[in-house]
């Protein structure tokens, strides 16, 4: 059976798009032994939605960093500063998560 996985596998890395074949990289919303946070009003975050619904501590801070400012984040930060101004803004309003980027090299 995993000889068969394997050559699955193998087929599926030659067939698919080139957008794929690079190294992904993921942001989690905390540590492997903490909990992500939800909040039930996001306005604190500052977000352009100004109907404060819930949803999560990592993901807000996420779009308020993004959003700050009006940048082009792409264009002026790194992965690295990106989870440091994530984990910064966290603490500051008192969440103990600690968001991680999880890279996985391309096989």
């Amino acid at each position: 059976m995993g000889f068969l996985r394997r050559q699955l596998r193998e087929q599926f890395e030659k067939k698919k798009p080139e957008a794929l074949q690079a190294d992904i990289r993921m942001i989690s919303g905390c540590q492997d032994v903490q909990t992500s946070a939800d909040v039930s009003n996001v306005s604190s975050f500052q977000l352009p939605d100004p109907a404060g619904n819930a949803g999560g501590a990592c993901t807000s801070t996420l779009l308020n960093v993004l959003y700050k400012d009006h940048q082009t984040p792409e264009d002026t930060m790194s992965f690295v500063e990106l989870l440091n101004k994530m984990r910064e803004n966290l603490e500051a309003k008192g969440f103990s998560q600690v968001p991680q980027v999880r890279v996985r090299k391309r096989i």
